[in-house]
């Protein structure tokens, strides 16, 4: 008996381990995602802080200016700094769109070249039963031949 053998399996490779790699790429993105939510999660509960701490030192009976105005320079710079932490999540979740888009047009070409596979498959095996019927029939017939002298 004669093996399978599907010509494109080294393309099929070449698909599979690109589809890897994207899926790799994916998760790293996923990931850097997640540590700037973590990072502006941080800076919001700071800014939280620093307005308590502002209005504990705006209500106390003395009142230092120079520490007021500090930490309103300082909420002004953090809600600049939130911003601009907005800016790079907002690219960091463009970019994970477009790596979504790559991971499923690399999985619908892995997807295809098995299909193919599969059914190139399921032909060799049909021809491989025609050849064993025939086979047979040939036995058969032969036998039958031997049997009729």
């Amino acid at each position: 008996m004669r093996r399978f053998n599907f010509r494109l399996q080294s393309f099929l490779n070449l698909k599979e381990k690109r589809l890897e790699d994207e899926r790799l790429r994916l998760a790293g993105i996923i990931s850097t995602l997640e540590s700037q939510k973590d990072v502006l999660l941080e800076m919001n509960d700071k800014k939280e802080y620093l307005q308590t701490q502002l209005e504990t030192i705006t209500n106390s009976s003395v009142l230092d200016i120079q520490t007021v105005v500090g930490y309103k320079n300082y909420l002004i710079q953090i809600d600049q700094d939130i911003k601009m932490q907005f800016e790079i999540i907002k690219k960091t979740q463009f970019e994970l769109d477009e790596q979504q888009q790559r991971v499923n047009e690399a999985y619908k070409e892995v997807k295809v070249l098995e299909k193919l596979k599969e059914k190139q498959y399921k032909n060799f095996l049909f021809e491989f039963e025609q050849t064993q019927i025939k086979e047979l029939d040939d036995i058969t017939i032969s036998r039958q031949k031997r049997a009729s002298r």
